[in-house]
């Protein structure tokens, strides 16, 4: 290609310009490489706290979405149940209930069997067992083999949400306990031990307590309790219910069970009475006696004593003499 003198003149020029604009970009594509790996690594060593912190509020929501499978498939159910059952011998019944529930791999949790009028047929009461929820079906078919079931109830609740929050909640504080602990292990300055110090334990109690609820909704969800209300009277088992006769006849046998309770602290007591009238009323008696001779005696020594008479004079004196003479023949002048 023929170049004219214009076009070899303007070649060089192009050229440096090519080059400097070149030389540019790579200068500045490398420090901009630089400077962001510098604020990665700044902000890797300076926000650790930060990231700790904040980690509890993105972590949950990847956990939530990692855990939605076991949402899905395998729910968390707390249940329970009540059976009121009309048996014939309740102390017999009640130990079947015992029997029933150490089969099932379960415990009595509560037993409360009591009597208001002395007479073992009116024994009535209810015991509280604890079964494995996967049991609990076959543990009331079991119940209900006592005698004739009065009343029976079931009910559940779904803490999946809670048991999955929970779970996560724990997952990121475990984590952040572990940064705290291995911020310490880097850390030189004792303001920032003791400040990291600090931190730990109160990250170290919040995940004791979520350990702690999670351990709860694990017991509850595993075991279910059932509350076995029995009785001889159907009576009782029905006005369980409540309303206006059930609370007169509960409170009726609240006040007499009271009476009964109250005659017989009586009744105990009573002869540590008597042995201390014995022994108080005499004495009571005494001290008494006493304080009245002591106020009669002090009475007799204040009163006042009575006069002395004036002694009489001698025969023969001058007023003797005057004293026995006529009035008559002294008031008259001698002769």
């Amino acid at each position: 290609m023929h170049l004219t003198p214009r076009r070899r003149k303007i070649l060089p020029a192009l050229a440096l310009a090519a080059g400097l604009a070149l030389g540019l970009g790579a200068c500045g594509g490398s420090a901009g490489s630089s400077s962001a790996s510098g604020g990665v690594a700044q902000d890797s060593v300076g926000s650790a706290p930060r990231e700790a912190e904040g980690s509890g509020a993105s972590a949950p929501d990847a956990a939530k979405g990692g855990a939605g499978a076991v949402t899905a498939t395998e729910q968390k159910i707390i249940r329970r149940a009540d059976i009121s059952v009309l048996v014939k011998d309740v102390g017999a019944a009640a130990e079947t209930v015992r029997a029933i529930a150490t089969t099932a791999g379960g415990t009595v949790t509560n037993e409360m069997l009591s009597t208001y009028s002395g007479d073992s047929t009116d024994l009535s009461g209810s015991v509280t067992i604890s079964v494995p929820s996967d049991k609990l079906d076959d543990t009331m078919k079991r119940l209900a083999e006592l005698g004739d079931v009065v009343s029976r109830t079931t009910s559940s609740d779904d803490v999946t949400g809670q048991y999955v929050d929970t779970e996560s909640r724990l997952a990121t504080m475990r984590a952040s306990v572990d940064r705290v602990r291995g911020l310490m292990a880097q850390a030189t300055k004792i303001e920032d031990i003791v400040a990291l110090e600090s931190e730990l334990s109160r990250r170290q109690a919040d995940l004791e307590a979520l350990e702690a609820q999670l351990r709860s909704l694990k017991d509850q969800v595993a075991m279910s309790p059932i509350t076995v209300q029995l009785s001889a009277d159907r009576s009782q088992l029905a006005d369980s219910g409540g309303g206006f006769l059930s609370g007169l006849k509960a409170g009726w046998k609240a006040f007499t069970a009271s009476v009964v309770v109250l005659l017989t602290a009586l009744g105990a007591l009573l002869p540590f009475l008597v042995a201390i009238a014995v022994i108080v009323v005499p004495l009571v008696w005494f001290l008494r006696e006493r304080n009245r001779r002591r106020t009669a005696a002090s009475a007799a020594s204040v009163a006042p004593r009575p006069a002395a008479p004036m002694p009489a004079p001698p025969v023969g004196s001058a007023d003797s003499v005057a004293t026995a003479a006529d009035p008559a023949d002294a008031s008259e002048p001698k002769a």
